[in-house]
């Protein structure tokens, strides 16, 4: 972590030196974290053909940090650079300085991970065009147009109504909106806070629609997934309940009324898409990883009798857990609803699945394939 603030002072020196004389954008490639890590840093008024600079130097970093001090500029050209950045999956930082201002800030929320200092400066406004009057005098207008890419931009990223609606309310000539870590929290944008000690994850600040999520997942888990996961379904209740106490707490109850429908739909959508086996594991992974617990401690089996490198590796792994338990339960309703020949039809082939799974020895990844294999062999 001090070697990560390290990179960041490493960064701000070189943004806030020899680069700060300069008027309109400058970007520029510099060492990242690790060899196969680059920093790409963009300073000054986003400009005309800054796109074009950016993808040049964005080949050449599979994996990259932004680092963004701008003022904002052209719609067309920051849109341009947030596609990419969200395309290559990067990650977005503003430290303290002169912060990042319009354009900038769509810039900066396309990134997959999105890292802010505690005071950070950015701002946000509606997009607008300079035209001059009858008499030749500057006059500024609100462009409906550029507004409508930046909405639909944002939607693609993710971003919720309240969240859009912010970002393009502030008109021409109203002051700008801040973004502080407070009001991305409370917007739904889920944000890192770089401190000089360390980093606050976004998984530790949650928002309405993640705690939203969460209850939703949690529900699901309880209607959906209890059975094929051998879950407790008065411990997922009571997560649940958990879960939406907190945001009621931090967010008010009002906030998360039309949230439940809405996600209560989104569920029912992705469950319809994906199938319930699938889903399952997709909300079970997704509670898990942020930090949350849905009351499994182990595979199907009792991992203190393992006796294959393969069934303590499967016992190392919370995901292979998980896999392990939708087999199992898959496998056991197919052998006890067929006649006697089926059923044994069904030992055999999951013996020779079994022994597929085996050949794996304590290679995590090949065995988490044989899972998925076997789920599909099962029509999942």
């Amino acid at each position: 972590m001090r070697f990560f603030w390290a990179f960041l002072f490493t960064l701000s020196l070189l943004t806030f030196g020899h680069l700060r004389a300069l008027s309109a954008a400058e970007i520029e490639l510099a060492p990242g974290l690790t060899d196969d890590q680059k920093a790409i840093i963009i300073r000054g008024s986003i400009e005309a053909g800054d796109d074009d600079r950016f993808f040049d130097l964005a080949e050449q970093a599979p994996r990259a940090i932004v680092f963004l001090e701008s003022p904002g500029g052209l719609v067309t050209t920051g849109l341009s650079i947030g596609a990419e950045i969200a395309i290559r999956g990067y990650t977005t930082l503003v430290l303290d300085g002169t912060g990042c201002h319009s354009i900038c800030a769509i810039i900066w929320v396309a990134g997959e991970r999105r890292y802010m200092s505690p005071s950070a400066k950015i701002s946000v406004h509606a997009a607008y065009r300079m035209r001059n009057d009858a008499s030749g005098a500057p006059l500024t207008s609100e462009s409906g147009i550029a507004n409508a890419q930046i909405g639909a931009f944002l939607n693609e990223l993710g971003l919720s109504y309240e969240a859009i609606r912010y970002f393009t309310f502030a008109g021409p000539s109203d002051d700008l909106l801040q973004i502080t870590p407070d009001i991305a929290q409370a917007l739904s944008i889920d944000v890192a806070i770089q401190h000089p000690d360390g980093v606050t994850p976004a998984s530790a600040r949650p928002t309405p629609r993640r705690v939203t999520r969460q209850a939703s997942q949690y529900a699901g888990l309880v209607t959906h997934c209890a059975s094929l996961l051998g879950l407790d379904e008065g411990y997922l209740i009571e997560q649940s309940r958990l879960v939406l106490r907190r945001g009621h707490d931090l967010f008010g109850p009002e906030t998360f009324v039309p949230l439940l429908s809405e996600f209560a739909n989104t569920t029912k959508a992705d469950l319809s898409q994906q199938g319930a086996v699938r889903w399952c594991l997709s909300a079970e992974r997704d509670l898990r990883y942020d930090g949350l617990t849905t009351g499994i401690d182990g595979p199907s089996y009792n991992c203190s009798k393992s006796s294959t490198r393969t069934e303590f590796a499967i016992c190392a792994s919370p995901d292979l857990w998980v896999l392990d338990r939708v087999i199992a339960s898959i496998y056991g309703y197919f052998r006890n609803n067929a006649g006697a020949q089926r059923a044994q039809d069904f030992l055999a082939s999951q013996r020779s699945w079994l022994a597929r799974r085996n050949s794996c020895s304590d290679d995590q990844g090949c065995i988490a394939q044989r899972y998925t294999s076997r789920m599909m062999e099962f029509g999942y």
